[in-house]
């Protein structure tokens, strides 16, 4: 069966004022199908350029990516995105900003409705169904992103640390909403997040990935049971696998340097 997602010997490089710099050196792996995959690494590591080859919106240097066997490109009603900073219409509502995808894609405007929704609820900005975004703090306007990216239900999810500007307790909640979600709707997942438990807790695997030129140094399989559930961020298992992930990226090494 076709991968999900297909990247092989990515290389890309920039332009810049004082010259080419390498971003992502000879970057191989693959998603599969209903596979959710994490990309992990410190900041300046590739991680985001990577999503944004895949995703269509950068061109690569070197290698080749591919999206259900064909090369990757903006603008496929399959494949659902979520950078790091809300695109939201300011002049829109926030359920009107929910359903753009549903306009664009000529979706049943009833059911695309019923399910925006259920989506604010699920974020916790139903009350807010009708403000405007400017209206909104950071935060929620992120939170009706991921309303937005989910309310087309795509086949294909790639996200952009989504929930970096969230508090705590809304992050864990959603991370364990996204989970059940892979787990029900057996979407294709690609994920960029800095931080390591919530890769561990949502992932399959965890492509780790070395300060640029973006390497990969290792793809760590999670082999922690489904169902998760929020516990399990806490759980032996879990911890294990982010103190390997952390000894991967030389976390350990650094900090007995420091000392």
């Amino acid at each position: 069966m076709t991968a999900a997602i297909s990247v092989r010997h990515l290389g890309k490089v920039y332009q810049t004022k004082s010259g080419l710099v390498e971003a992502v050196k000879d970057v191989t792996f693959e998603v599969q199908r209903g596979e959710f995959v994490s990309l992990v690494g410190p900041s300046g590591c590739g991680k985001s350029t990577i999503l944004h080859i895949v995703a269509g919106l950068l061109d690569h240097t070197s290698g080749s990516v591919e999206v259900v066997g064909v090369p990757a490109r903006a603008g496929r009603r399959d494949v659902g995105i979520m950078l790091q900073r809300p695109v939201l219409m300011p002049w829109r509502s926030v359920i009107d900003n929910i359903m753009l995808p549903a306009e664009l894609f000529k979706l049943d405007r009833k059911a695309a409705r019923a399910r925006a929704e259920e989506l604010l609820e699920l974020v916790g900005l139903e009350a807010f169904a009708h403000k405007h975004v400017w209206e909104l703090s950071g935060g929620m306007q992120q939170r009706a992103s991921l309303a937005r990216v989910l309310v087309a239900e795509p086949e294909i999810l790639l996200m952009d640390e989504p929930f970096s500007a969230l508090d705590e307790f809304t992050r864990e909640r959603l991370n364990a909403e996204l989970a059940r979600l892979h787990e029900s709707l057996g979407r294709s997942s690609l994920y960029v997040t800095h931080h390591i438990a919530e890769a561990v807790f949502l992932s399959d695997r965890v492509v780790v990935l070395r300060p640029r030129p973006g390497e990969i140094v290792e793809i760590v399989e999670v082999s922690i049971p489904r169902p998760r559930r929020i516990e399990s961020i806490t759980s032996h298992e879990s911890t294990e696998l982010a103190a390997g992930i952390r000894n991967l990226l030389g976390f350990r090494d650094q900090e007995a340097s420091a000392r």
